[in-house]
């Protein structure tokens, strides 16, 4: 876990990701893509609820997995984006609120972009957004301007949480 803690975290630049060239043969296939995004689903289901989809059926044909495919939570905690944009550009988006994002889901997280070099996990928080890379974490929004770590990332999405009046 230390190695993880020991990540980069930088603010978003274009020589600190270069998007993948729009361009030439695929660079991967679908069941590859879903594969990375189940990986990613099922990490985020320890934190809550995941939708519009599930985990994707890898099988052999697009058509058969498409229609196993079951539904995750209608109202998800996490919305991860169900469609592959392109098969050139190694990433997945999620779209969450900033305080469903805990140190130990960007742990998680930078663990699975670990285990898929090149890839990318897009975090969309409403107040700025992570790009997890297996070697570093880029930010952009005014919520993470100046942090340096992933802890303190994690505290900048714990202090969104909204206050709870009781009544």
């Amino acid at each position: 876990m230390s190695e993880i803690v020991a990540v980069r975290v930088v603010p978003f630049a274009p020589n600190e990701y270069t998007p993948a060239d729009k361009t030439g043969p695929a660079l991967f296939t679908w069941q590859q893509y879903y594969s990375f995004r189940n990986e990613i689903v099922e990490a985020l289901r320890r934190y809550g609820t995941v939708g519009p989809m599930g985990v994707m059926p890898i099988l052999e044909e697009w058509e058969l997995a498409d229609s196993a495919w079951q539904a995750g939570d209608p109202k998800p905690k996490f919305f991860v984006v169900s469609d592959m944009w392109s098969d050139r550009s190694r990433w997945s988006r999620v779209e969450a609120d900033p305080w469903a994002i805990n140190l130990e889901a960007l742990f998680d997280l930078l663990a699975i972009a670990r285990r898929w070099p090149d890839w990318c996990v897009y975090l969309a928080l409403v107040q700025g957004g992570l790009m997890i890379l297996a070697d570093r974490i880029l930010f952009e929004g005014d919520l993470f301007a100046g942090s340096s770590s992933v802890e303190d990332l994690a505290q900048r999405c714990a202090l969104t949480k909204p206050i709870q009046l009781i009544d």
